[in-house]
């Protein structure tokens, strides 16, 4: 029991320090890596203290500004993930208001007669510290309001990426944010600089006068206090949301609207439009229940590519890894980043020395998304042999890996790729490195054999833990077709290619089997060369899922999706870039999947990726030079522009 509480301790200790790192100097961790402190933290003690706990504590000996509670709580919003954004809409809808979630600090304006009277920064949520001496030099601060308003206003202090880049970047600040948070809670120091700084509001508190709706909130603060409201979208359902967040975050090719800003965002906050259902619903651990943060994967940054070394990974597969000049992404230091592959390498013409653009994809694995400025040097070498067993390495597709199935390297490849596709949560990789050691994994199969009792004596393991995972294992003994082809680690064999053959009849894994390559290349999507690895793969697979059948592991039969007579029919279309054309149905720009949704009620099949028997390559942009569209025009594939597609389906 001892040792819980000591785990405990060190876990809300480790929390708040984290807190103070963001709010006070430079965070360590990922949004998403914080996160994931937060939910352990809700799984040993939902009721702890270190949970209803926001901001960060404020350090008087540190800055020794005077301190003031605030009349508007500022809590902090919880985060809503793509699975869970539909029950908590039916909750708190059915109409919103939807605002960029700006990336700075959070601060309270409190005004008597429409005179500023005090601003304060979020502190520890309920007491912040008073800044109004370097408040009243930013941009766009009003002292005086038109409007003899008493109450409390709640805005995010910004600071625009071209300001930064021209007054603060040579100055040894991090980023914008960073700039803002150190500079705004100087108690003595260059109030010039103050100037550079912007506030936009959303949310207010007046004195004598209620409020029945967001809407009506916005349009109080702009229309009759003046003041710079975030930009908003009012009256919106989930659909509205849904194509709001599309519009930002575009196609995940950095061509979103966000990336057009001149200032960081980082998601969207989604707010129930009604304040009635606001109260209802009320705040749980300083939280309100009735907004949330819908966020977006972090955007990048530019750095040097200094080197590129070679990791084993899933599959045997070795997975080239770019070593980078250290560079700032989304409040973390990045120095890594993937490749992925070496086709990647060659479509980025990558060499050492070259600048280029890294994203972190979900505040978890940077990537190198293409060369900036071309550095002169060499190109990235693959290694000859395996740095696990030295077995002379081989391609597979666009792989490179390790042929050798006796590489230690295969079986955690193998068991992780199984756990990642039928989302077995309990499980990541140092366990699996434990049960490896512990022999108890040597093959996916072997999960299925896995009982408490074996778990239970291994070290951090306890009963809880132990039945949570078993339980995890056996939800997963029927599982769909496509998920159960995608986690036996076929190269080339997704979910999305095994949908394809779902889609021509081939329901049941008995049916796979029995094709020949000649059979599946005959399928529109598969290449002859892709075709022949998938029945390479599945003859080097077929013990184990005969060991797999004999644990009582049996995929659920395919359902083929319905067909639908269009004037698209057995066309398949693959999108690049963000289409410019409006939906008239929402008004707005449409979105990736609303153009596979227009391909399929038509009859037609999207492809995310591009082959030899991809029918048409439609383009945002007809002079675009992306992977896509080199490729499409390597391949001789039919280039479209957004004219022309749409021509199609008024044809």
């Amino acid at each position: 029991m001892a040792g819980k509480k000591e785990q405990l301790k060190a876990l809300e200790e480790d929390i708040r320090r984290h807190r103070r790192l963001y709010y006070n100097k430079q965070p360590e961790l990922s949004d998403a890596e914080f996160d994931e402190l937060i939910d352990k933290l809700k799984e040993l003690d939902p009721h702890s203290e270190a949970l209803a706990e926001v901001g960060a504590p404020i350090d008087l000996d540190q800055v020794g500004l005077p301190t003031k509670e605030h009349r508007i709580p500022m809590g902090s919003l919880d985060k809503v993930t793509e699975e869970k954004l539909e029950l908590w809409v039916e909750k708190a809808g059915p109409l919103f208001l939807i605002q960029e979630k700006l990336d700075g600090i959070s601060l309270e304006l409190e005004y008597q007669e429409g005179r500023l009277v005090d601003a304060i920064t979020r502190g520890n949520g309920f007491t912040g510290e008073v800044v109004s001496h370097n408040a009243v030099h930013f941009s766009n601060i009003s002292t005086e309001l038109p409007s003899p308003f008493t109450g409390s206003v709640r805005g995010e202090v910004i600071l625009r990426l071209s300001t930064f880049e021209e007054h603060f970047k040579e100055k040894d600040f991090a980023n914008p944010r960073n700039t803002v948070s150190v500079t705004v809670r100087k108690k003595h120091g260059d109030r010039s600089l103050n100037k550079y700084f912007e506030l936009f509001f959303y949310d207010v508190l007046s004195i004598g006068r209620e409020f029945e709706s967001e809407k009506e909130k916005m349009g109080y603060l702009s229309d009759e206090l003046g003041l710079a409201v975030a930009v908003s979208y009012f009256d919106q359902t989930m659909e509205g949301l849904l194509e709001i967040y599309d519009l930002y975050e575009g196609d995940g090719e950095a061509n979103g609207k966000r990336f057009e800003l001149d200032y960081e965002i980082d998601g969207l906050v989604v707010r129930s439009d009604s304040i009635a259902l606001q109260r209802e619903l009320g705040s749980r651990q300083n939280r309100p229940r009735y907004a949330m943060a819908y966020k977006f994967p972090s955007s990048g940054s530019a750095t040097k590519l200094l080197a590129v070394d070679w990791s084993l990974g899933l599959g045997s597969r070795l997975t080239p890894v770019a070593r980078l000049a250290p560079v700032q992404i989304a409040g973390v230091t990045v120095a890594n980043a993937t490749l992925h592959n070496i086709d990647a390498i060659a479509e980025l013409d990558l060499r050492i020395g070259d600048t280029v653009f890294v994203e972190r994809r979900g505040d978890v694995i940077p990537k190198v998304v293409r060369v900036l400025e071309p550095g002169g040097g060499k190109n990235p070498v693959p290694p000859k042999t395996c740095p696990s067993c030295e077995t002379l390495l081989a391609m597979d597709g666009k792989y490179l890996v390790c042929p050798s199935d006796e590489c230690p390297g295969k079986t955690y490849g193998d068991i992780l790729k199984w756990i990642n596709s039928l989302e077995i949560d309990s499980l990541g990789e140092k366990w699996v490195g434990t049960l490896i050691e512990a022999r108890l994994l040597e093959d996916p199969a072997d999960l299925y054999a896995l009982s408490s009792e074996s778990l239970v004596p291994l070290e951090r393991m306890g009963d809880t833990l132990a039945a949570k995972i078993i339980q995890n294992i056996e939800e997963t003994r029927n599982p769909p077709l496509e998920r159960f082809i995608a986690a036996l680690n076929i190269t080339g064999f997704s979910r999305q290619r095994a949908r394809m053959l779902i889609d021509e009849g081939i329901v049941t894994l008995e049916q796979l089997l029995a094709m020949t390559s000649g059979e599946i290349a005959a399928v529109k999507g598969f290449a002859d060369i892709s075709a022949d690895g998938i029945v390479a793969g599945l003859q080097k697979r077929a013990e184990l899922i005969k060991k797999l059948k004999r644990l009582g592991v049996e995929p659920r039969k395919g359902e083929p999706a319905e067909e639908i007579d269009g004037v698209l029919n057995g066309k398949t279309f693959c999108f690049t870039g963000a289409i410019k054309r409006i939906n008239p149905r929402t008004e707005k720009r449409f979105t990736r999947k609303q153009l596979q949704g227009l391909v399929k009620a038509n009859g037609g099949r999207s492809l995310k990726d591009v082959t030899s028997k991809l029918d048409h390559l439609v383009l945002a942009n007809p002079d675009s030079k992306s992977s896509k569209a080199r490729k499409a025009r390597d391949l001789d594939v039919d280039i479209l522009s957004e004219e022309e597609f749409f021509a199609l389906l008024d044809a």
